[in-house]
């Protein structure tokens, strides 16, 4: 694993993502900021191998918990396939493992340590859902007062990518099933998603 990611984690965390690149083997990408996800994972195919991609814009804290989420999804699919559910036991219980390597070796600061230790209890699919550990990570953000669809109510208007008008619905696994008002038509929106709320 290049350098180059230290760009992007914390200093004391290299060895670690190290460690887990040459064990498990997957093509990292740094992604452009995508308004519907942070972090993705995809299994290898004829053609390619593992891949993980996060992010570019997420501060090194939020960069590194949402890596370690895509590395649990890689090693529950290496273990079982399309048997586990994608945020199923298995993931979670991998992921439990991974937090605690993690918490290990770096020095988080202390809102996101307590924030994080509370998490492991009962991981969520994504870190937005969890809003304790999103506002401790978001302390960190060079741009403040984001705002994701999963923060605002059921019922209340938003636009996504400042143009087009919704209303948020019901959660769907992790995805809210909106209504488009000029059209009336349903679309399922990540519960990622950034969005500027509207009257």
């Amino acid at each position: 694993m290049s350098s180059k990611i230290l760009k992007y984690i914390p200093n004391e965390a290299l060895e670690i993502l190290t460690q887990w690149f040459w064990l498990h083997k997957f093509h990292l990408k740094i992604s452009k900021p995508r308004r519907t996800k942070l972090g993705d994972f995809r299994p290898s195919n004829n053609q390619q191998p593992h891949r993980i991609s996060i992010n570019g814009d997420l501060n090194k804290y939020h960069f590194l918990i949402t890596f370690t989420h895509e590395v649990a999804h890689l090693i529950t699919w290496n273990r079982f396939g399309k048997k586990a559910l994608p945020h199923g036991k298995e993931w979670k219980e991998n992921y439990i493992i991974l937090l605690e390597e993690i918490l290990q070796q770096v020095e988080f600061p202390v809102e996101i340590k307590e924030a994080l230790v509370k998490h492991m209890a009962k991981p969520k699919a994504t870190s937005c859902t969890d809003t304790y550990l999103l506002n401790s990570l978001r302390l960190y953000d060079e741009i403040q007062n984001k705002l994701i669809l999963c923060e605002i109510k059921e019922g209340d208007c938003f636009l996504l990518q400042g143009k087009r008008k919704f209303k948020k619905g019901k959660l769907r696994r992790t995805r809210y099933l909106c209504t488009e008002l000029t059209s009336g038509k349903p679309y399922l929106i990540h519960q990622a998603a950034e969005v500027v709320k509207c009257s």
